[in-house]
C-alpha cells in the first residue's frame, strides 16, 4: 500500500519539477575495504560503485522554492569471495526553501522507496549526513537552517538541522547501517542532528574551502561521543555563470567503516 501511494504523490509532482529553473547533480564515490577469506586481499568497491543525487528547484512565491531531490545509488565488491553487488532508488525528497539574503531555511520530508539490500548500503556511506536517503522502510522529516557570514573575500557558512525518521516496518533490514556502525538497536523513531560549517575564499569565479560537518543520533541511547560521525572535506567549484561544475573530497575523523569520499557535482541555472 505505501509503495503505491509513494508512486502516486511522485505522478502527481513530476509535471511541476519540469518547470525547474535550476538543477543540481552530485556523484559521491566511497572508499572502504571489507575483510574478506585472505585478510592480504580485502574487498573494495569496484570503480563505478557510486550514489547520485538530482536535485530541481522550483520557485512558488518571492522568496519561497520548492525543491525535490532523487537520490540513486549502486556498485559492486571487487576481490570478494561473495558476488556483492546491488542498485537501488533513494527516498525522494519533497520540500520547500526559504531564502532571504544569506539566510536559507530548508523542511520537508522523504518517501520510503530505498529497498534493503547493498545498493542502499552504498548510499548509506556515501553521504552520512543525507543517510536517511537511502535507509529502507522509513519515513524522514527534515529541516535545515544555514546561513552566510562574509569578510571580504572570505565567507564562512554554519548550519544545523535535524531528521526525524520513523520506521514503517520493523526487523526488515538485513544490513541495519545504524546498528553496524553505532553497535546499537534502532528504534521506531529515531531523531539525529547535523550540523557544521564551512569556510572558503572566493577568489573571482573560483572558489576553494574546507568544511566540517557532523551528525548525532540522539535517540541512541549511547553517548554524544559514540552516536556522533564528524567529518572533514575539502571543496573547490568554478562560476561558468549557467554552469557550476564542483568536486569534494571527504573523510571521517572517527574509526569508522568508511575511508573517504571523493565527489563530483554540477549546478544548472535555466
Amino acid at each position: 500500500m505505501k509503495r503505491s501511494v509513494s508512486v502516486l504523490l511522485v505522478l502527481l509532482v513530476l509535471p511541476v519539477l519540469t518547470l525547474a529553473q535550476s538543477l543540481n547533480i552530485e556523484v559521491l564515490r566511497p572508499q572502504f575495504k571489507f575483510r574478506s577469506s585472505d585478510p592480504m586481499k580485502p574487498s573494495e568497491p569496484s570503480t563505478l560503485t557510486t550514489a547520485w543525487f538530482a536535485t530541481l528547484a522550483l520557485p512558488i512565491y518571492k522568496n519561497i522554492h520548492f525543491v525535490g531531490q532523487v537520490p540513486f545509488a549502486g556498485g559492486k565488491l571487487d576481490e570478494n569471495p561473495v558476488t556483492t553487488k546491488g542498485s537501488t532508488i533513494g527516498n525522494p525528497a519533497f520540500g520547500l526553501r526559504f531564502d532571504h539574503q544569506n539566510l536559507f531555511i530548508d523542511a520537508g520530508l522523504r518517501l520510503p522507496f530505498a529497498k534493503n539490500g547493498f545498493g542502499g548500503f552504498i548510499g548509506a556511506i556515501a553521504d552520512i549526513d543525507r543517510q536517511e536517503a537511502f535507509v529502507p522502510d522509513i519515513l524522514p522529516l527534515y529541516g535545515m537552517i544555514k546561513t552566510k557570514i562574509s569578510a571580504g573575500k572570505f565567507s564562512v557558512r554554519p548550519y544545523g538541522g535535524a531528521t526525524f525518521t520513523i520506521r514503517i516496518e520493523r526487523d526488515s533490514l538485513k544490513f541495519d547501517y545504524l546498528k553496524n556502525v553505532f553497535s546499537v538497536r534502532a528504534n521506531d523513531g529515531e531523531l539525529f542532528v547535523v550540523y557544521g560549517g564551512e569556510g572558503g575564499f572566493d577568489l573571482g569565479k573560483f572558489y576553494v574551502g574546507g568544511a566540517y560537518s557532523a551528525r548525532t543520533w540522539v535517540t541512541s541511547g549511547v553517548s554524544f561521543g559514540t552516536g556522533s560521525i564528524n567529518q572533514v572535506s575539502i571543496r573547490a567549484k568554478y562560476d561558468f555563470g549557467k554552469v557550476i561544475p564542483g568536486a569534494i573530497f571527504r573523510f571521517p575523523v572517527d574509526d569508522i567503516l568508511l575511508d573517504s569520499v571523493l565527489g563530483l557535482h554540477c549546478a544548472f541555472e535555466f
